[in-house]
């Protein structure tokens, strides 16, 4: 679902500023456009009046206005423009992802995942769950709107390949690189290409810089407006006193995974073949679902990767949440061992027990059972069922 439509669902009135003759009244006078609702007000694509912002902050400051009179939509990428935002402190921001699989499947509106950690339903296998071709398809289907409607269609492709097109000629090429030119089109479509043939791996940006024909400081700049147009996700390095080994570089995701498969040429016959390239784009997958499972979370969560510096301990997801660790692993067989528990048995015994919320090895089968203490495997679809 897109930023305008769930907008939609909350507002009483709109100002479309993409369309010229509501576009035209915020340019005359923002103060009297803004000023009579009926509330709450969504003001959609802010950017093409950014003098709209300064007319919100004196409606906000005025004592005698209540707090959630307006709605405030715009594109990602003027996240960059800083200076041009005057409602800092002001405003409660609100980061939109690709659709997860409970959005699509389960119950959207059940707490998010944890919030109910400690409840015996916090995990609901659905009666019939997919197999492991079912969730290839689901995460190539990826979590666009656009995407799904044109899967359905039979034409992920020419979506894909539209999005992609736009991505690094119109959105990415509207910014200035810090030298104040612009990015190349082709470039950045290399190191975008770059980062979803990595998805779900710890890759030096040096690696990266390789693979994407360019120079180091020319992919950092590229990947700094990825992350902030949330195509691209860093999650950083999980560190702990007791463990001094580990390593501090970033686990680098696509934020969906049909993007991630498509940029790097991989069909369903290909992850049907190719058990490395399966799973990443399953690694991939089960991270946006968990990204959207914390963002939903009303308490303060933060998401980490485990690594030893030798590769000898390697855990996919480590969660902190109310002082307590919670850790996954995400397996594309349909039957996880107690062998593929074994990085996240280690760091239980490591953690203080009351440290230690518990394990998940997501698997692409269809039953959920206990691995180890503490530690259980669940397929996919138990995080929408």
């Amino acid at each position: 679902m897109g930023k305008t439509t769930t907008a939609l669902r909350h507002e009483r009135t709109i100002i479309r500023l993409d369309r010229d003759a509501e576009l035209g009244l915020v340019l005359d006078d923002p103060d009297a456009a803004i000023r009579e609702g009926p509330f709450p007000l969504l003001i959609d694509e802010w950017q093409y009046a950014p003098d709209v912002l300064g007319a919100l902050k004196r409606s906000v400051d005025e004592s005698l206005n209540p707090p959630g009179r307006y709605i405030v939509t715009g594109s990602a990428r003027n996240d960059l423009h800083t200076s041009q935002w005057p409602l800092t402190g002001r405003v409660l921001s609100t980061r939109l992802w690709p659709l997860t699989g409970r959005e699509r499947f389960g119950d959207a509106s059940a707490p998010a995942l944890f919030d109910r950690w400690d409840t015996d339903d916090r995990f609901s296998v659905p009666s019939d769950p997919p197999d492991v071709l079912g969730y290839i398809d689901i995460a190539l289907d990826g979590g666009f709107p656009g995407a799904l409607a044109a899967s359905a269609a039979g034409a992920r492709d020419d979506w894909m390949r539209n999005y992609t097109d736009v991505a690094v000629s119109r959105d990415l090429g509207e910014l200035s690189r810090g030298d104040g030119r612009k990015p190349s089109p082709e470039a950045m479509r290399r190191c975008l290409i770059a980062c979803a043939l990595h998805t779900a791996a710890v890759v030096s940006d040096a690696s990266l810089a390789r693979d994407a024909r360019l120079d180091r400081r020319t992919v950092l700049s590229y990947l700094e407006t990825l992350r902030v147009l949330r195509l691209v996700d860093d999650v950083p390095a999980w560190h702990m006193r007791r463990l001094k080994r580990l390593t501090s570089m970033p686990k680098r995701y696509l934020t969906d995974a049909g993007l991630a498969a498509w940029l790097m040429g991989a069909d369903r016959q290909v992850l049907k073949l190719d058990g490395f390239a399966r799973g990443r784009i399953l690694d991939t997958f089960v991270a946006a679902q968990l990204r959207t499972e914390m963002e939903a979370s009303a308490g303060r969560i933060e998401i980490f990767h485990l690594r030893t510096q030798g590769g000898e301990r390697e855990i996919d997801l480590v969660v902190e949440f109310g002082q307590r660790v919670a850790a996954f692993e995400v397996k594309s067989s349909s039957a996880p061992s107690r062998r593929d528990a074994r990085h996240i048995a280690w760091l239980r015994d490591t953690l203080a027990p009351e440290k230690f919320a518990g394990g998940v090895v997501f698997h692409t089968g269809p039953h959920r059972y206990r691995l180890d203490t503490g530690i259980e495997a669940v397929p996919i679809a138990g995080l929408w069922g």
